[in-house]
């Protein structure tokens, strides 16, 4: 391709077609990243037979092509998604999905929405939570749907390697897989009961599909601008059944809330329902005040970057599980789970307990005395665990995962100043603490802040770097 002295203008014009296409607000992702994509297409192109191609000749030859459209966006869309994300959504899904099944004496199959879906990982984790539930197959319609055919592709395939399964210990995956040559294959039971089809939120037929007692649209909202937000809600909302739950992204509980959602108050798993009448008008969807802090945005794993790395994502940039930082003042931080593992059918024999325990007698005490504050907060018990926490600092060392979920629990009840000073106090303690990093972010980020959002989300990224490495 020839070069040109100056393409900005024409990658602008790329960047708004993806906008117009799928929603996809440049500032988010950085405009370095849709200009290589763009790069990569338009060289791939000329090589296709136009060797003296210049990129706008690109540019005026994907006007007139929907396939060339779609080639760009499946190389701005890069999968990123494992089993069990944010593992406390499932857990309160089976829960919900039971009661709604005993409201309406099992009539009515459930309907569940994945959007988007990515590569399978997601719907595929909602059949195997709701049939190891004790839900039978023909109680349930699970729907799909993605953008990218290459995503598709590889969910309607089924067969996935390790960076699917993010932690350490896989009850689910020996019981619902397959070790094969390549990977490992799920269980038909499990494939059946998804089905796949192609969808854009910014293009949605809401109309075709009827309602959805559950629709899961995590980590993709943030990525858009205001505009498009709105016009992914009223898709999101048109598809919500009468008191179905809406789960998003940990860091896209505050956007629900400007928007006029309900938190259903599960602190993990990110649910919201239609706001009462009085409190927000939905059907009109004007934009509420901006929430005082992301209520509710209690997790272990990473949260999506406001400023991503390099690519777009149908899921957008999952962090992995969180591996061991470094300690503070001797002491191995704690990780809220104990278990990473997220299965969800219950067992009576109870696991063996450990050879030997490395930790030492305060690290020892920090870990369950988070655990229980974990599970008081799991239990809406938000006081509770608070008050575990400042006893137990009272007494010894000052703890940055303490300090941590002390802020999660403020942003539960609304205190965006005291959940700030949270969780600033957890990165004097470790700088690189990548939750506290992202929940401070998206305080600011709701408080208008998006450049010091941004920057601290660059931390995360680093933080997270540093780890992997």
């Amino acid at each position: 391709m020839n070069a040109q002295h100056d393409n900005a203008p024409l990658y602008r014009r790329f960047a708004e077609l993806l906008h117009r296409t799928i929603g996809l607000d440049a500032a988010s992702l950085g405009h370095s990243a849709i200009e290589r994509a763009v790069d990569q297409r338009a060289a791939a192109w000329c090589a296709d037979g136009h060797a003296e191609a210049t990129l706008a000749d690109y540019w005026e030859a994907a006007q007139c092509s929907p396939s060339m459209v779609q080639a760009l966006i499946e190389t701005v869309v890069v999968p990123e998604t494992w089993f069990y994300r944010d593992a406390d959504a499932f857990k309160a899904l089976a829960r919900l999905a039971h009661e709604r099944l005993a409201e309406r004496g099992n009539a009515l199959p459930l309907r569940v929405l994945s959007l988007p879906c990515s590569t399978g990982e997601e719907p595929y984790t909602i059949a195997m939570t709701l049939l190891d539930s004790g839900i039978d197959a023909a109680q349930l319609r699970i729907d799909a749907m993605d953008i990218s055919d290459r995503s598709l592709a590889v969910a309607q395939r089924a067969v996935y390697g390790r960076n699917s399964f993010r932690g350490n210990a896989f009850p689910f995956r020996d019981a619902h897989f397959t070790r094969t040559e390549d990977g490992w294959r799920l269980a038909p039971r499990v494939v059946d009961a998804v089905r796949f089809s192609r969808a854009n939120l910014m293009q949605f037929d809401a109309s075709s599909l009827g309602v959805y007692d559950f629709v899961f649209c995590r980590n993709v909202l943030i990525y858009f601008d205001r505009d498009a937000q709105q016009k992914a809600l009223q898709a999101l909302n048109s598809v919500l059944a009468e008191n179905g739950t809406l789960f998003v992204g940990p860091a896209e509980t505050g956007l629900l809330m400007r928007y006029g959602m309900q938190s259903a108050k599960i602190p993990l798993a990110f649910a919201f329902h239609r706001g009462a009448p009085e409190e927000a008008q939905l059907n009109s969807w004007h934009t509420a005040p901006l929430a005082t802090a992301a209520a509710l945005a209690m997790t272990r794993s990473q949260v999506p970057a406001l400023a991503p790395p390099r690519v777009f994502s149908a899921q957008p940039f999952a962090w992995p599980d969180p591996v061991a930082r470094t300690p503070f003042n001797g002491v191995t931080p704690f990780t809220p789970r104990d278990s990473v593992a997220p299965y969800m059918r219950e067992t009576s024999t109870p696991a063996p307990p450990p050879a030997h325990n490395p930790l030492s007698p305060a690290a020892n005490a920090a870990r369950d005395t988070l655990k229980a504050a974990h599970a008081l907060a799991d239990a809406g018990r938000l006081a509770e665990a608070a008050t575990a926490i400042n006893a137990y600092l009272e007494h010894h060392a000052p703890h940055a995962d303490a300090f941590y979920l002390l802020g999660v629990l403020a942003d539960a009840n609304g205190d965006a100043n005291l959940a700030r000073s949270q969780y600033r106090k957890a990165l004097y303690l470790d700088p690189q603490h990548a939750e506290a990093l992202a929940h401070l972010a998206t305080l600011l980020e709701l408080e208008g802040d998006r450049d010091g959002a941004r920057l601290l989300m660059q931390r995360v990224s680093r933080a997270q770097g540093a780890q992997r490495g």
